[in-house]
């Protein structure tokens, strides 16, 4: 943290508190003619940040930056699947959701599954899988994909609707192209009068909520819709607070822990950096958007997760729900169970949290 790299780009944050724009482009300038990103792993972190930083300095710096980058880049789709398939903070997240939705949907024939950030459907395709391996009785299963992008609610449909066949599971698909924010009353109308046991899954979604929701009141009419369980995933740090300073702060110590573990799992350097880019994207809307109503990478640390929806009137699931005896074969990464939460970390950090919240259906 002390070093000469890290003080040129605490400075020029520091400028750009106080209205100096000039002297914090030459901060910048001054860290990115020290870094080698082609041999030095921690400098992509370094330029990734500055090149975050240099948003609110000018278009032109940040245009130039991201144009370097851009020899790293892979198409979106890629990157995304090279962070579900490589990362565990994101992987494993997923197997763990899945598999308390698993244990949800045990001894039922029909449910219901709420899925709030469906994309493509590659997770609800893994789930619906995994209970086909485990036995489980599902025969009939509604699937309410709340997901702004038509196209990826049309492969998410496509793709589960030929792994229920497959499985001789009854599919009923249906997509809500809004996020959740905007549902309307009908919206929530057709969640409220969908069949069997009712669940609510989200994962790496809810952060995006724009400026101004009322992210406690999205908690009251998710529990109206009355759900036996809510599966929530998140990253567990603070980006939603007004403060630049602090948002900088947390976003380092976060990302800081992710970047060392990506160096540390032996990948290709093309993957490597992908993963880090996907990563970087995220860094321009914490610290590059001058405007926050534009900021959408809002994440939040889990006990405020948790105190929504136990204000909603959810419950802690049951410790011994939680108890699933999950493991990554890396000695310094390691899966706790919290109240309410399995945490999924690196070092003494939890990165990302599985939240599982009941009512009386799901204990």
């Amino acid at each position: 943290m002390g070093s000469e790299k890290y003080s040129l780009l605490t400075r020029a944050l520091e400028e750009l508190q106080t209205g100096q724009a000039a002297a914090a482009r030459r901060s910048l300038a001054a860290l990115t003619r020290m870094l080698d990103v082609d041999a030095v792993a921690e400098d992509m972190q370094y330029f990734l940040f500055a090149t975050a930083l240099a948003r609110r300095v000018g278009v032109g710096d940040a245009q130039q930056m991201n144009l370097y980058l851009r020899r790293f880049e892979l198409p979106q789709i890629s990157l995304f699947n090279l962070v579900a398939e490589r990362l565990p903070m994101v992987g494993l997240a997923g197997r763990i959701a899945n598999d308390l939705l698993r244990g949800l949907l045990e001894g039922h024939e029909e449910a219901t599954l709420i899925d709030v950030g469906l994309g493509t459907g590659r997770q609800e395709v893994a789930l619906l899988r995994g209970l086909a391996e485990s036995g489980a009785p599902l025969r009939r299963l509604t699937v309410v994909g709340v997901e702004p992008d038509p196209e990826s609610l049309r492969q998410a449909r496509a793709a589960l609707t030929a792994t229920a066949g497959e499985l001789g599971i009854t599919l009923r698909f249906r997509g809500i192209p809004k996020v959740i924010e905007a549902l309307d009353e009908d919206d929530w109308g057709l969640l409220r009068d969908t069949p069997g046991l009712r669940l609510v899954h989200s994962a790496f979604a809810l952060h995006h909520m724009a400026a101004g929701v009322d992210r406690q009141d999205i908690f009251h009419r998710l529990r109206a819709v009355e759900p036996a369980a809510v599966v929530l995933v998140e990253p567990n740090s603070d980006h939603a607070t007004d403060s630049l300073l602090e948002r900088f702060h947390n976003a380092w110590h976060h990302f800081s822990h992710n970047f060392e573990l990506v160096d540390e799992l032996g990948l290709p350097e093309r993957e490597r950096n992908g993963i880090k880019l996907f990563f970087g994207r995220e860094f321009e809307d914490i610290l590059g958007a001058v405007d926050d109503s534009q900021r959408y990478e809002r994440h939040e640390r889990v006990e405020t997760w948790g105190h929504r929806l136990w204000t909603a009137g959810f419950t802690p699931a049951p410790a011994g729900r939680l108890a699933g005896g999950w493991s990554f074969p890396h000695p310094e990464v390691h899966i706790r169970p919290g109240p309410g939460y399995v945490g999924v970390g690196y070092k003494k950090e939890t990165l990302v949290t599985v939240l599982c919240a009941t009512t009386e259906a799901g204990r």
